[in-house]
């Protein structure tokens, strides 16, 4: 039986309102023991931003944590999997797009999970091979920028891409339930 993303993913995947302050995500976190917050605005998810975002981009760029919003932060780019994907379409999946997170979606494209390198590493069998295999592909030089321009809806990705191309961030995840139900 080929492993699926289903059996290994984190099954409800912390969210958080556009307009929470970088202080308050990192708090989240800390309490969470996460690493992770998807971003949303509405039902749809916008961005994810990380506990090195936080750092890199939130803390280093902004001067008061306390009231500047994770957006200034976040990372745009949203790369998602089905949760019926094979472990192995993940794993090629993460390093093609350079993530450590992917947003695990269902058939109608709302969140689901996230499954993470941790979680690749404990997929049996050959779990540590697939995580370094994953890994291998994220640390390779980037072609593109990260950190796009805030009027780049793309996540800075697809600016060299072929035309006609359907892009990850193309159709973003959107959660199922009231995102502030859940949302810190």
């Amino acid at each position: 039986m080929i492993p699926k993303v289903r059996q290994f993913m984190a099954a409800e995947p912390a969210v958080v309102h556009v307009d929470l302050p970088l202080c308050e995500a990192a708090l989240r976190m800390r309490q969470d023991g996460i690493g992770a917050l998807f971003v949303v605005d509405g039902d749809e998810v916008v961005g994810v931003v990380t506990d090195s975002d936080l750092v890199l981009r939130g803390l280093a760029d902004a001067a008061d944590p306390a009231s500047h919003g994770v957006t200034n932060a976040m990372t745009r780019h949203v790369v998602s999997c089905s949760a019926d994907a094979s472990v192995k379409e993940a794993v090629a999946l993460m390093g093609r797009q350079r993530v450590r997170r992917l947003a695990v979606v269902d058939d109608e494209g709302e969140l689901v999970g996230v499954m993470t390198l941790g979680d690749l590493a404990r997929v049996a069998g050959s779990g540590a091979l697939a995580a370094a295999r994953a890994l291998r592909g994220i640390c390779l030089p980037l072609e593109t920028a990260k950190t796009p321009a805030l009027e780049d809806p793309t996540g800075g990705r697809a600016r060299r891409s072929p035309a006609g191309t359907l892009h990850v961030y193309a159709k973003r995840p959107r959660i199922r339930h009231d995102p502030l139900a859940r949302a810190g």
